[in-house]
């Protein structure tokens, strides 16, 4: 298995497209033509790095052109393989934007210095994304706004955020 730090998982091979060697990934996130150069491939203990010639979505996969992979049968032997991209060549987001990745896993402390927990699961409900945390009182529901939510230090791998009435259990409240 690749590590989690390095490598994003972002799909996983569920077929061939056509006779001259295509694949279908299915996506774990948008159906957009992506920016890749080189996946990843994993299954069991067996590890691939293929070179991207092209990529394209086609309805609710992604067909993607590996070099190498000319027919239809060399292509087949890769079905299964969960897809995965250097977490250094995903592209930067905009000042204050994380990926899923970067926060999962984070320690999360109060402005008061209290520990609350690590975030375990992101939910994404439309308006603005809640961040599960588990800790010492439990599991916590942390909305994602700019009134909760005062840093985040990727390096650091910390979250500071600001407790307003009622976020955490009544016996955790005290700060």
């Amino acid at each position: 298995m690749l590590s989690k730090k390095q490598f994003l998982l972002v799909g996983k091979i569920v077929g061939v497209h056509g006779i001259k060697g295509e694949v279908k990934i299915f996506p774990y996130g948008s159906c957009d033509k992506k920016p890749w150069k080189k996946l990843y491939l994993s299954m069991d203990e067996q590890n691939e790095v293929c070179e991207v010639v092209g990529n394209r979505p086609n309805k609710g996969v992604i067909i993607a052109i590996l070099k190498g992979y000319t027919d239809r049968n060399s292509a087949g032997k890769l079905v299964g393989y969960n897809v995965f991209v250097d977490t250094a060549e995903i592209p930067q987001l905009p000042k204050d934007e994380y990926y899923n990745f970067q926060l999962e896993g984070m320690e999360v402390v109060t402005d008061a210095g209290r520990t609350v927990g690590v975030i375990t699961s992101i939910i994404s409900t439309g308006s603005n994304d809640v961040y599960v945390v588990k800790g010492p009182v439990g599991e916590v529901l942390i909305p994602a706004t700019s009134n909760v939510v005062l840093n985040i230090d990727i390096k650091k791998g910390k979250m500071v955020i600001h407790i307003l009435e009622g976020l955490l259990p009544k016996a955790g409240n005290r700060q």
